[in-house]
């Protein structure tokens, strides 16, 4: 089971979505997400008088199923794990003063004229989310369900007037053209999302690795010399797409220093954010574990800044996998855990122009401009 993740997502601010259809509502979860989700459990959010999608909330989908002994009692059958979500949802909905919301199950064990335990599961849970989301002043506009986010796929309502219909083309959802034109892909499942930044060939890791070691036996650097090899390769990468083994090795030294860490935080709020966020995703897979971790956090944090709740989450699992005690993951971990806006992060990320400044370095965008 996951912690649940939220997405703040700009794309559906930027692209409508016409919320009382709700064949192109469904199809555009994937694009709100950045995955297409399996068993699980999603609560989007309206804004402006439920006339806009704000956050986007996903967990795991647990049913009781036939096994009657994980039921949390006899008059529901929501188990343990998803009334303890639904109370994380709701104060995460109350902190985020988000008033109204939209809960979508899919599932493959689903049908929508079967009376099944795992139908009866799902209505169950409709009704916990009934109960409890008022007590924390948020209103449950309708729920849905369907066995898959698939052109064509039936879903149904279950709550209020009983409707049923196909949903549209994912794959033709503005949202999730809009992400692809953006340069960020839909991914099949969570998996696959995670896969991406999984490590790479145990060869390809033990070259970086003794490239760095190298670079740190060749002498001591200042700080403004890494800080400037990063902004090198940073600045390379659109245009290269191989970028040698002795590269990554010299930006994995150079962010090893907190200082440098810290300055290229900045480098979310800018143009190139994109390309940043892109070489920390490849970064992250040829590097050894200590510095997995970092660039993990690097592509946790751009990722946190733009709203990407799902993409976070996973580089922030992979980095505290690689290393527990890492400390900006662990603030991130905390951050992502309670629902913490985007807004407040960047926030932090502008802490990285003084960062660069020590180093002896001004990034474009720093407030303070030059001297």
């Amino acid at each position: 089971m996951y912690t649940p993740t939220n997405s703040h997502d700009p794309f559906s601010g930027r692209h409508r979505v016409r919320i009382g259809d709700a064949s192109e509502l469904l199809a555009a979860i994937p694009a709100m997400l950045g995955f297409d989700p399996h068993r699980s459990m999603v609560l989007i959010a309206l804004e402006d008088g439920g006339t806009s999608i704000g956050p986007t909330m996903r967990h795991d989908l647990v049913l009781a199923g036939e096994h009657t002994d994980r039921r949390a009692g006899s008059d529901t059958r929501a188990t343990p794990d998803m009334l303890d979500v639904i109370d994380y949802l709701a104060g995460y909905c109350a902190f985020e003063n988000i008033v109204s919301v939209i809960a979508v199950f899919v599932d493959d064990r689903l049908g929508r004229n079967e009376r099944t335990h795992y139908t009866l599961d799902v209505q169950d849970l409709v009704n916990e989310l009934e109960v409890t989301l008022p007590t924390f002043g948020v209103r449950l506009e309708a729920a849905f369900a369907t066995s898959a986010i698939a052109d064509a796929a039936h879903w149904w309502s279950l709550q209020g007037p009983r409707q049923h219909g196909r949903m549209a083309d994912p794959t033709a959802s503005p949202l999730t053209v809009a992400r692809v034109l953006d340069g960020y892909p839909v991914r099949r499942s969570r998996d696959e999302l995670a896969e991406f930044i999984a490590p790479g060939p145990v060869e390809t890791v033990q070259a970086v690795a003794a490239e760095m070691a190298r670079f740190r036996r060749s002498g001591a650097l200042s700080l403004t010399d890494h800080l400037t090899a990063v902004l090198s390769y940073l600045a390379r990468s659109p245009y290269d797409s191989e970028l040698e083994t002795t590269d990554f090795a010299r930006v994995a030294v150079a962010i090893g220093h907190v200082q440098v860490r810290d300055a290229v935080l900045a480098l979310t709020l800018g143009e190139d954010a994109d390309v940043v966020e892109e070489f920390w995703a490849h970064l992250v897979r040829v590097v050894p574990n200590r510095e997995r971790a970092i660039a993990a956090t690097l592509l946790a944090f751009s990722a946190y800044v733009r709203g990407d709740g799902p993409m976070a989450r996973i580089a922030i699992d992979a980095a505290l996998k690689a290393d527990s005690s890492h400390s900006l993951a662990s603030l991130l971990d905390r951050s992502l855990g309670v629902g913490a806006s985007p807004a407040l992060v960047r926030e932090v990320a502008e802490s990285g122009f003084a960062c660069a400044r020590a180093c002896g370095i001004r990034l474009p965008g720093d407030p303070f401009g030059r001297r």
